[in-house]
């Protein structure tokens, strides 16, 4: 299976960003690159806590199912409270590891659950962690065109990927790009996170790409250290028209509340 992840694929009910009356409470403006991978489905549900499995694709010879990598800069942080942007003047680099299509056991509904984080800034690591639940540790990030490198505190190596651009900006908010607006469709399914204490919260990404650009591109990414249970070093290229760079994307999060699986 090297074929995009369409949501056409993965059929069953959902609660998307549109249909939640979610309220945003934080925005930043990302610079990145987003990236699909197709590993095997017995791989990928071994990074799955146990209430969670994968749900089920409508392609019935596939054996994979997809993982995406979202990396790069936030800038321009800002709250928003009572409908008004208060900028905070923080930026970091960040790394996140996501599988979409994924659902509670006894449950109906599609997430997007997120094993892993990683981020230059405490404030968005404790945060991410007490309240959203996001698996997110302090490294060392570097964004160094071709490469983006994630190591630890102490120069340990974690993770890398390689981005090489296949077309030219375009502008985001066209849905232009070949699978495009599949991502954005992903994304606006609730983000699952699994605190401390086991329970589990959902929040939602608001992905705004109205002043925004993206180009195609062609990535391979490498896993240097296990960072999450289950998950053993490994290397793997993107599928077909599954990398995409963006830059000025608004990206904003709305506050946790108790998940509808």
């Amino acid at each position: 299976m090297d074929t995009f992840p369409r949501r056409a694929s993965f059929p069953g009910p959902c609660i998307d960003v549109k249909a939640s009356a979610a309220t945003f409470v934080g925005q930043s403006c990302f610079d990145g690159c987003i990236a699909f991978c197709n590993w095997r489905r017995s791989d990928v549900a071994a990074l799955l806590p146990a209430e969670l499995e994968l749900a089920a694709s409508s392609d019935a010879a596939a054996d994979g199912h997809p993982v995406a990598f979202i990396f790069g800069e936030q800038t321009q942080g800002a709250t928003i409270f009572a409908g008004m942007t208060f900028p905070l003047g923080v930026h970091y680099h960040e790394f996140a590891m996501a599988i979409p299509f994924v659902k509670h056991r006894h449950g109906q509904y599609l997430h997007v659950y997120v094993p892993k984080m990683y981020a230059g800034y405490f404030p968005a690591v404790w945060h991410g962690n007490v309240h959203f639940g996001l698996g997110k540790q302090m490294a060392t990030l570097q964004w160094q065109p071709p490469l983006f490198l994630v190591t630890t505190e102490r120069g340990a190596p974690l993770f890398h990927a390689a981005v090489e651009p296949t077309g030219s900006w375009c502008p985001g908010a066209d849905g232009a790009l070949t699978n495009f607006e599949d991502v954005r469709q992903i994304f606006m399914l609730p983000i699952v996170g699994r605190r401390a204490n086991g329970s589990y919260v959902c929040s939602y990404f608001g992905w705004d790409f109205e002043t925004a650009v993206v180009r195609a591109a062609d990535s391979w990414v490498s896993i240097d250290a296990p960072f999450i249970d289950g998950l053993a070093p490994r290397q793997h290229y993107d599928v077909r028209y599954g990398t995409f760079e963006v830059r000025g994307m608004r990206w904003r999060l709305s506050w946790p509340t108790s998940c509808r699986f």
